[in-house]
């Protein structure tokens, strides 16, 4: 395993273009069995990883068990498998392999190619998922300070789909997963809070800069004004979901390739 898992890395790794986010994410860290980091001075390092997500950095354990913090301003892009706490409340295919996704549109194939079904019937923590470091604002609009920060990549270029996740807050009602159809006892107000895992995604440009997909059904189509129908069209026939993280993928390769045949 890792023989092949570490060349399979340092492939997938290399550049591909030269959590104080919405809903939070202090606190929030992720654990994995084994990880690569490239290193902004072009080393890598290889070992179990914490990605600690609102503080923007890594922590590695080295195999002299010493354990390395690794702050974005440090670090190209980093690649991981193994995450140790499975998230059981997730739908059965959010752990989805990008690995078709991040290779970009299909080469030789039509361009109005329909995505293939999903196969698997269960989530699996040991595919490979691949992180980049781009600088933004924290998705602060009114500020243009930008600061390292790490997303996933899950789709191919020039334009890439990331992915950053959030913990956010909910109130807990009757009808919701830790309501058990309780009362406050106070008309309208929530019985409780609880906190679950929001996927943000966002536009990672060719430039080096990111565009947040607040609202992705209007936003990528803006983003894309030239393939906007072509694009919606594809949507359509397809059934795909511009919230869902594997059909949005395929919407941003789609659209990358009706820009490379103009």
């Amino acid at each position: 395993m890792r023989n092949l898992f570490y060349p399979l890395l340092l492939a997938l790794i290399l550049p591909l273009t030269g959590l104080a986010q919405r809903g939070g994410g202090q606190g929030f860290t992720q654990q994995f069995a084994q990880g690569s980091v490239l290193l902004s001075s072009g080393d890598t390092l290889s070992g179990p990883l914490a990605l600690h997500r609102g503080e923007e950095t890594l922590t590695m354990t080295l195999p002299d068990n010493t354990v390395r913090t690794l702050p974005a301003v440090n670090v190209q892009s980093f690649a991981v498998r193994g995450e140790q706490q499975l998230d059981r409340s997730r739908e059965r295919f959010y752990y989805d392999d990008f690995y078709a996704m991040r290779q970009g549109y299909y080469s030789g194939t039509p361009y109005n190619i329909a995505p293939p079904p999903r196969r698997r019937e269960r989530a699996d923590t040991n595919l490979l998922r691949v992180f980049r470091v781009y600088r933004w604002n924290r998705d602060n609009d009114y500020s243009d300070f930008r600061a390292p920060g790490f997303f996933e990549q899950l789709s191919g270029g020039p334009v890439i789909l990331l992915r950053r996740e959030g913990l956010v807050e909910r109130p807990i009602t009757a009808a919701s997963p830790y309501g058990y159809g309780g009362y406050s006892g106070m008309p309208g107000r929530p019985m409780g809070y609880y906190t679950e895992v929001k996927d943000n995604f966002f536009l990672g440009l060719p430039d080096g800069t990111v565009l947040p997909l607040r609202t992705p059904k209007k936003d990528l189509p803006n983003y894309f004004r030239a393939q906007a129908r072509q694009l919606a069209q594809y949507a359509k026939t397809n059934n795909l979901n511009y919230t869902d993280a594997r059909d949005l993928a395929y919407l941003v390769n789609y659209a990358n390739s009706l820009q490379e045949v103009k």
